[in-house]
């Protein structure tokens, strides 16, 4: 498994740069392979960067408020390991 870059958590099944439009379930973060950095704002979510859903998924537990209901704890295997 592989590192969700929003979360942190090992939810993705292929690397980051190979998942396209794959939607993280512990942060819901839509995966956006032609992000160059994490201030440059996403098209995949609404032009959000990557920064600021970093920042409400540690406020929210998503990666927008409104969200969080699609969103669930990461199982034990997933939980980041150093992020």
């Amino acid at each position: 498994m592989y590192q969700c870059p929003c979360c942190g958590n090992n939810t993705f099944s292929v690397p980051p740069d190979c998942a396209i439009a794959f939607i993280c379930p512990v942060c819901f973060w839509e995966n956006d392979v032609f992000l160059n950095s994490p201030d440059e704002a996403s098209d995949e979510n609404g032009g959000m960067t990557l920064l600021e859903a970093r920042e409400n998924y540690l406020k929210f537990g998503a990666v927008q408020e409104h969200l969080v209901q699609f969103t669930r704890p990461p199982t034990p295997k997933e939980r980041k390991n150093g992020f």
